[in-house]
Order: structure tokens, then sequence, then C-alpha cells
């Protein structure tokens, strides 16, 4: 239950997945993966561990609230490849949550998935959304400086 409430997170009431996030945020920023190396080898640990956790517990099968590992492993995907500052981050945090609150399709489909996994696999997509976006707004940047 500590972890997959990501210690006890997912317990503070009105918001624990952006909580969650923010946790998330604040553990990239202060351990920093020096190497993409260090940032896929967490991410990995962390996305399988959620998996595990989250099929050990028992619930009714909905997504429940208090379970925010996903949105850990999704805000870790999120900010894979890119520098954790502290603009990277909160622009990163933003797109995160963006994509994980709408679902757009086919984040959606993802929920459908049984178990820890449908729990973890639409953050994890959420998290390739948002990562994309970052990347797509570092072209933009540079094209426009360049201008």
């Amino acid at each position: 239950m500590f972890v997959a409430t990501c210690g006890f997170v997912g317990f503070i009431p009105g918001a624990p997945g952006t909580y969650a996030s923010i946790f998330g945020c604040v553990i990239l920023y202060i351990l920093p993966f020096s190497s993409l190396f260090l940032n896929i080898i967490s991410l990995g640990i962390v996305t399988v561990g959620s998996v595990i956790c989250i099929n050990h517990l028992v619930y009714d099968g909905e997504d429940p609230s208090y379970i925010v590992i996903d949105e850990l492993a999704g805000m870790f995907v999120a900010m894979a490849g890119h520098e954790n500052t502290v603009p990277n981050l909160l622009i990163g945090f933003i797109l995160f949550r963006f994509f994980d609150i709408i679902k757009p399709y086919p984040i959606k489909h993802f929920e459908r998935l049984k178990g820890g996994y449908g729990v973890v696999a639409d953050d994890i997509v959420a998290g390739i959304f948002a990562n994309f976006n970052l990347w797509l707004g570092y072209f933009a940047l540079q094209m426009f400086r360049s201008t």
C-alpha cells in the first residue's frame, strides 16, 4: 500500500493524482538522472513495480483514486530524455496532467486492460503524449530562435 500510494500521497484529499505527479517532479528534480540509460532503467523499475503493486492490492476493478504510483510512472515517461529543469518539469507536468485527465484516443482505450495493466497503461501513454509534445515544443523553439 505504501508504494502504490507513493508514500501515502494518494490519501491526500482533493487531487491525489496531481499530488503524485508533483511528487514525481520533485523526485526527478532532486535525483536527476545523469544519462538516458539511467532514466530508462528507473522508468522500467517504476513501471513494472507499479503493475506488480497494483495487481497485489485488493480493489473492485476500478482505478481507485488512492493508487497513484501510476501517475509517478507516467511523469517519469513524460520526462524521459528531457533535462529536469524547473521550466521543463513544469511544462511536462502540465502536459502530462492534461493528457491524463482529458484522455484523448487512444489513451482512454488502454484503461480497458485488466488489473494493474489498465491502471498503469493509460498513464504511460499519457506520458508518451506529453513527452512527444515536449519535443515538439523544443523543435518549435529552435526554429523560432533560428529565424
